[in-house]
């Protein structure tokens, strides 16, 4: 598949990017039936992988094509970041914002999507691991958080992190960035600095327990989990690798750099009017270059008159 890309879609990328195309080789078969393909993978039933790799994604993004037609309700199916503060193993190295009765690690994730089955969606920002509560603009446990609905057909899922720390994410190209609540500038502060020092690796995965929008989409029950199935497709990343091996490298073309708007050219100075200057209303006087120039300067500033040229033509 050949991609096409806009000026119009393409953040200003940072000058130490890279445009990566993540292969099979370059994932972590975390649990469950994971096929890799068509430059992604596709999940049967209770799934996760994650990349070897670790991007610093300030000035640039992450994209995507989901599917989620065979779905089953309620399943959560999904594509985020998590932050390990040490090269990426797989299961053994995993963290995310929540507490784990396992003991492993809180750490900053960014849910670019997260799916109730092929209902709605929702995008959500925790970035810092404490017990908080709604509403809480740092970005917590709870999360800031934006719902959108799901197309009910394959979609494109893109993700941009502005240098601010300010992640954007878009389906189809249209924002899914309603946030509530907001995040804060502290929330993108942690943003930047967790991308500046560790990074963010791929997570995606397939489970049963909590969907976002559930009292707006169909029920469904744990039973279903082994038949639903989901699928993640011509994955690229445009970033700087924090930790890991480097990924394999887009062979395509790289999107554009932006170009900046051509300035506008000023404005040209209006035509001299068809006439001439006169100090008697009848005949052309012997006036200045600025006195004929135009009927302003003629009249405003040298207390002539203008008259048309036809005028003065005819008057001996």
């Amino acid at each position: 598949m050949q991609w096409v890309f806009s000026v119009a879609s393409v953040v200003a990328v940072s000058a130490t990017s890279t445009y990566y195309c993540p292969s099979a080789n370059d994932m972590n078969l975390e649990h469950g039936s994971v096929q890799f393909t068509d430059g992604g993978w596709s999940m049967t039933g209770d799934a996760r992988v994650s990349s070897k790799t670790s991007w610093n994604l300030l000035g640039g993004f992450m994209e995507f094509d989901m599917d989620t037609t065979e779905v089953q309700p309620e399943v959560n199916t999904n594509f985020y970041t998590s932050s390990p503060d040490k090269p990426n193993c797989g299961e053994d190295c995993y963290c995310d914002i929540q507490k784990s009765a396992s003991g492993k690690p809180s750490c900053m994730e960014m849910d670019i999507i997260e799916a109730n089955g092929n209902c709605k969606m929702a995008t959500t920002v925790h970035t810092f691991a404490t017990d908080g509560k709604p509403n809480n603009q740092n970005c917590d446990r709870w999360g800031c958080g934006s719902t959108a609905s799901l197309s009910g057909k394959k979609f494109h899922i893109k993700a941009e992190f502005a240098q601010d720390g300010t992640m954007t994410v878009t389906m189809d190209g249209v924002a899914n960035n309603k946030y509530s609540p907001f995040p804060s500038s502290s929330s993108n502060d942690e943003v930047v600095k967790t991308m500046s020092s560790i990074g963010a690796v791929i997570e995606s995965s397939q489970w049963f327990g909590w969907a976002p929008a559930q009292d707006s989409c169909p029920k469904g029950s744990k039973d279903k989990l082994p038949n639903s199935h989901f699928a993640i497709s011509n994955v690229r990343v445009m970033g700087t690798v924090k930790q890991g091996p480097e990924p394999t490298k887009c062979t395509g073309p790289a999107p554009p750099s932006p170009t900046p708007p051509t300035p506008p050219s000023p404005p040209s100075p209006p035509a001299p009017s068809s006439g001439c200057c006169s100090w008697d209303n009848v005949h052309c006087g012997s006036t200045t270059d600025y006195c004929k120039a135009s009927q302003a300067h003629c009249e405003q500033d040298c207390n002539g008159e203008w008259i048309s040229q036809t005028i003065a033509e005819i008057v001996v």
